[in-house]
């Protein structure tokens, strides 16, 4: 009987609880009336003999840590949702993954690891992008898992396009002797005169050949601040990066596309009518046609 009375007690706890995490508003009124029904069951109960109360306990945190799972697994699924519905992974096939470990570089940085690898089709040099936009590229890859090199780490260097505009710059952590002030974690962008950015330019991606090791179009950051002008040949300034690198969770891995079929060129008008005179025949007015090319 009291072991049926505890099973009793033990459900009725997880159904409060999940009363709660779902807002109910007959949680209080269930609260309640457990208070006026279970209250002699408790006092019955309170003579129980000490392995029947450990075996309650035992329940009762079994049934708290599968709640917890489920509760992780739900706001896993949420995230997911939200990245796959987003702007950065619109029109792309991507390979959702998740971050089970990570490790800050002695030489500045950080490389995250990912639960997917080679055998779910992971290549080094992949983009790798959350909800807000880009976090970095597979840098190595096992049969399970592979390793992210974090957009800002020692050594990276993305090239990008800046505001309205396009202004071609890259970015990169800040270099050692740096004479501006610098917010933690932000990027410093580069770009030739008179290309100036200014603050509130959203910077992306220039993009690569089979979007290997960047794809195009990926949000970079924002610019903050603007490097005074010292007369240097290239001008500088302040990013912060769209994904906070001591948040990233739900991440998705872009599948590149290689280029299959060889892109056409169209010969201008004038071209053709020089090579069609010399060769004395007649002059088309437009002409185009494939002339090959490489991926």
């Amino acid at each position: 009987m009291r072991r049926r009375l505890l099973v009793v007690l033990a459900s009725l706890t997880v159904a409060l609880l999940l009363a709660d995490l779902a807002g109910w508003g007959v949680a209080d009124g269930v609260r309640r009336a457990g208070g006026i029904v279970l209250g002699p069951v408790q006092r019955a109960l309170s003579g129980a003999r000490p392995d029947e109360l450990a075996a309650a306990r035992s329940e009762n945190v079994r049934l708290r840590t599968i709640l917890a799972d489920q509760q992780r697994r739900a706001a896993d699924l949420d995230r997911l949702d939200e990245l796959l519905g987003s702007a950065t992974t619109a029109g792309r096939t991507v390979l959702p993954a998740r971050v089970v470990a990570s490790d800050l570089s002695p030489l500045g940085g950080r490389t995250v690891t990912l639960d997917v690898g080679s055998r779910d089709g992971v290549r080094a040099d992949s983009t790798v992008v959350s909800t807000e936009g880009l976090v970095g590229r597979v840098v190595e890859v096992a049969p399970w898992t592979s390793d992210v090199q974090v957009l800002g780490s020692a050594g990276s260097v993305v090239a990008v396009r800046v505001g309205p505009a396009g202004t071609l710059g890259t970015v990169r952590s800040p270099l050692a002797g740096d004479t501006e002030s610098r917010p933690r974690g932000s990027l410093w962008l580069s770009t030739i005169a008179p290309g100036t950015a200014v603050v509130g330019d959203v910077v992306r991606t220039l993009g690569s050949v089979d979007e290997t090791p960047y794809a195009a179009g990926i949000v970079v950051g924002t610019v903050t601040a603007v490097d005074s002008d010292r007369g240097q040949l290239t001008r500088g300034a302040t990013v912060r990066p769209a994904t906070d690198p001591d948040a990233i969770d739900v991440v998705a891995v872009i599948v590149p596309k290689p280029r299959e079929v060889p892109r056409p060129t169209t010969a201008s008008p004038s071209a053709l009518s020089s090579a069609v005179a010399r060769a004395g025949g007649p002059v088309p007015a437009t002409a185009s046609h494939p002339t090959g090319g490489g991926r």
